[in-house]
């Protein structure tokens, strides 16, 4: 039994509402569906009468409620009890970007501030951070967004301009068919779409930097990186900045839990937090 199944069946019971639930848990509607088909499957009974705009708990609904209540609580209270008595260890989850311009230094300053501890680093989309974060699979998490959730503390750690860039061969056009677009958020893609509407098409869409990089320096073209990005290209290849993007800037955020259960994580977080 997954104890996912578990809290999925609370929270629908708690919204009435199997889209409401979803968008709690940061998954779909159809998987909180399948987690209940399941369940009741499991079970051998039917936990809940679907009428047009209402969900009702059936009678074995009820029943089962205050034991899968019961049952989430003890079985995370055994989670966090082995994770105090293990080795000590953090987990970092960070965005692709998030990955590639902030996870590096974070990890160096953890193994040199904190030799004792262990890292395990992933590498997730914005949804599966939060969601990771919530159920605290996730320590600290990294990404170029803000996370929406009173649950949450999310800092900015790190701040760049943002400008347009032409890598390889100097020319003053500005044309999609060279364009490299990198995924910056809607605020940097609306003021380029306002400046150079034909770079609504792109030869190359990424959300990675590294490899909008490798296809810059290879082939050359045009796309919108970070001002201290020029540091990162080789002296034998002409970068031209175009122009800064006004009033867009990339932002790196630190997430964490407000309520901090482990032991020592809290110090992590505090010295994670005063790295610019």
């Amino acid at each position: 039994m997954d104890i996912r199944f578990l809290t999925t069946f609370i929270e629908v019971a708690k919204t009435r509402h199997f889209g409401k639930a979803a968008e709690n848990l940061y998954l779909t509607q159809s998987a909180v569906s399948a987690r209940i088909k399941l369940l009741e499957e499991y079970f051998h009974t039917t936990l809940f009468i679907r009428q047009r705009n209402s969900i009702q708990l059936t009678q074995s609904g009820e029943k089962l409620l205050p034991y899968a209540k019961q049952l989430c609580v003890t079985l995370n209270e055994a989670k966090q009890e082995l994770q105090i008595q293990s080795s000590e260890y953090v987990v970092c989850g960070a965005t692709q970007l998030a990955s590639e311009l902030l996870l590096p230094t974070m990890l160096s300053h953890l193994h040199n501030s904190f030799p004792d501890w262990s890292v395990k680093a992933e590498v997730l989309t914005l949804d599966s951070l939060s969601r990771q974060l919530h159920e605290r699979v996730t320590d600290l998490a990294f990404s170029t967004e803000p996370l929406k959730s009173e649950e949450v503390n999310s800092e900015v750690v790190m701040e760049h301009e943002l400008a347009l860039y032409r890598v390889g061969e100097i020319s003053d056009v500005v044309d999609a068919a060279d364009f490299v677009a990198i995924d910056w958020g809607a605020k940097a893609r609306d003021w380029l779409l306002t400046d150079y509407p034909q770079l609504r098409d792109a030869k190359l869409r990424t959300n990675s930097l590294s490899l909008a990089l490798n296809n810059l320096l290879s082939e050359g073209g045009v796309a919108v990186l970070p001002t201290n990005i020029e540091k990162q290209i080789p002296a034998n290849v002409n970068v031209t900045k175009i122009r800064t993007l006004e009033n867009v800037t990339l932002k790196l955020y630190i997430h964490s839990m407000k309520q901090i259960r482990r032991v020592g994580l809290s110090q992590i977080i505090d010295s994670v937090s005063t790295i610019s």
